[in-house]
């Protein structure tokens, strides 16, 4: 019998099997991607004593002759090192080093950059000084470090690359999110709209609102989180009405939710953030063979169109709701794109992403 191919998954924080955010999601199904194609993984996670310990030994293996493939990581949403409690255990450096000694062995690394949102005056104004200060000076450290201890900085779209330092843009490719795959049913009558995240801040959504308000025969579900909607419900209280239900539901309660829905929905106020964020929804609405109105211009907006799985159009109430009139009265628009999402989303799923870090890290 063969033995199966090593690779090193390293992320500086615990991997959360039960995560119901992107930023725990994506991680633990990249994980399991790369088992589910073939790999032996050797895995690096935890607290700052448990990857103390496994980085020190993993070194031990490589320098002995340990064959390893490519080595996987993924940053932290905070800089490298401050996502968690500051111990005598603690070190801003230690897991970079480990990634410049495996490349450095000839081992090939890859690391996903999750966000650039530090980047953003809203980001300096939620945060606050001193604090913006110091934390933006670790994120463009880690970002330093990347130039020598990473091949490839993966990012959810490549128009993020434009606000990487100029000397990391090289090294930058795209690794949008992954869809796992779910045969979900849609409603036999009317034409109902889910969406399901954040409601605040980045995720105005009143158009929306108002434009399924306006279509008769059209409602929409809302499913965020009940802390987050209780602060945001006053922004919707001139729009909202009987066409939107707000429900709080995670995990495998959305399936429910998902089974009644025909279309998903992305279709937010335009942000300059959004014309390069790939968000995990779009993939997951694919994922469940949904189809997707989403702002016209964003990257989701764009996705949307050239791969013909929905519809792209001004955030607005009146072109919403001139779309929703169109698709009741020609329902066989809905269901060619609800046959055309089923289709796309075989190209888009976790293990295709883990296919394709192999192949960029290994075909050299």
């Amino acid at each position: 019998m063969s033995q199966r191919p090593v690779m090193i998954y390293h992320v500086p924080f615990p991997l959360n099997p039960a995560a119901t955010s992107a930023s725990g999601i994506r991680p633990v199904r990249m994980r399991r991607a790369f088992e589910a194609n073939g790999y032996e993984v050797f895995e690096v996670s935890g607290r700052h004593p448990e990857r103390r310990e496994q980085m020190r030994a993993l070194r031990k293996r490589i320098s002995s002759g340990l064959k390893v493939e490519f080595v996987y990581s993924e940053a932290s949403t905070t800089p490298t090192g401050l996502g968690e409690k500051i111990t005598p255990a603690t070190s801003l450096t230690r897991d970079v080093a480990f990634l410049r000694f495996c490349r450095k062995a000839g081992v090939p690394v890859g690391l996903f950059y999750r966000d650039i949102y530090w980047q953003f005056e809203e980001y300096a104004e939620r945060v606050g000084q001193p604090y913006t200060a110091i934390l933006r000076w670790r994120y463009r450290a880690d970002l330093r470090g990347y130039r020598q201890g990473v091949d490839k900085i993966y990012l959810p779209s490549m128009r993020m690359a434009a606000y990487l330092p100029i000397e990391n843009q090289p090294q930058a490719l795209a690794l949008p999110p992954g869809a796992e795959r779910f045969d979900s049913p849609s409603p036999s009558t009317g034409i109902s709209l889910f969406y399901v995240g954040g409601t605040g801040g980045y995720y105005r959504m009143q158009e929306t609102v108002r434009g399924v308000g306006m279509s008769p025969g059209a409602r929409l579900t809302i499913c965020t989180r009940e802390g987050e909607w209780a602060e945001s419900a006053p922004l919707y209280a001139d729009v909202l009405n009987d066409s939107t239900t707000v429900v709080y539901k995670s995990g495998s309660e959305l399936e429910g939710l998902y089974a009644d829905a025909h279309i998903g929905v992305l279709l937010m106020e335009p942000l300059e953030y959004r014309e390069f964020a790939a968000p995990m929804k779009l993939y997951e609405y694919l994922g469940h063979g949904k189809p997707i109105v989403a702002t016209q211009g964003s990257l989701a907006g764009d996705f949307v169109e050239e791969n013909g799985i929905g519809w792209a159009i001004s955030y607005g109430a009146e072109p919403l709701a001139e779309l929703l009139s169109r698709l009741q009265a020609h329902p066989e628009e809905l269901a060619a794109a609800q046959q055309r999402a089923r289709e796309v989303r075989q190209q888009h799923t976790w293990e295709a992403r883990a296919r394709q870090v192999a192949t960029d890290l290994t075909e050299r």
